[in-house]
């Protein structure tokens, strides 16, 4: 399975309470009946724990992840009326959106934290021997807290939707998802650990709620 996952920047000129609405009341049932999608969630920015700007992409005010079965079930469904609906949508208050589609990792870790727990998403560079190495960084890591962590790797870098909205640069080569307990998620910060050991380069970090706006669906629409 793929994911297509946009890192949205809101306009400044409109209201950060007003722009989470309108994403999670207004784009998000549009965005839901997109032909050939499996499954939708919305990643609400909760706490930043490192900010992008400050590793050369624009702020991150949000992550969509859009799962497909392939590219071209991906290609279909952004060629459809409803993607249409949804461009149109997000011209009123994104200024900035970057695409980043990746194939879907393994779960790992010691179980899944995400019930009742946390959700921390990674944006990191890193080429394939340093993200080799993050997995077994983020093994260690979970075996000791608790927690579990998919490793999403980057497939395809020129895919746009609308291209009256700008798009950041691409330096993102992976997704990290981790998910942990509560307690385990509040102090959790180890962008230092990651860069040290594994040779990566975090680019952003970020404690999020995901609003599941499609579960998953056994057969796709």
């Amino acid at each position: 399975m793929i994911i297509r996952s946009g890192l949205i920047k809101n306009k400044d000129t409109v209201d950060f309470d007003e722009f989470t609405r309108h994403w999670r009341d207004v784009h998000g049932p549009l965005a839901r009946i997109v032909p050939r999608m499996r499954a939708y969630s919305q990643n609400h920015i909760k706490r930043t724990i490192l900010d992008s700007e400050k590793r050369g992409l624009h702020r991150v005010d949000g992550i969509s992840q859009l799962r497909f079965d392939t590219v071209a079930d991906m290609a279909v469904g952004v060629e459809s009326p409803e993607q249409y609906a949804c461009v149109v949508d997000i011209r009123g208050f994104l200024s900035d959106v970057t695409l980043l589609i990746q194939e879907e990792g393994e779960l790992k870790g010691a179980g899944h934290s995400a019930a009742g727990g946390r959700k921390l998403m990674y944006l990191i560079k890193g080429d394939s021997g340093a993200l080799e190495k993050l997995q077994g960084v983020l093994t260690d890591m979970m075996s000791s807290i608790g927690g579990s962590f998919l490793i999403n790797r980057i497939i395809n870098r020129d895919f746009r939707v609308d291209t009256t909205v700008p798009t950041g640069v691409q330096l993102i080569d992976v997704v990290l998802e981790i998910f942990l307990s509560t307690k385990a998620a509040e102090t959790f910060n180890e962008t230092v650990s990651m860069e040290k050991l594994a040779g990566v380069r975090v680019i952003g970090a970020y404690e999020v709620h995901e609003h599941v706006v499609l579960p998953l669906q056994r057969t796709r629409s």
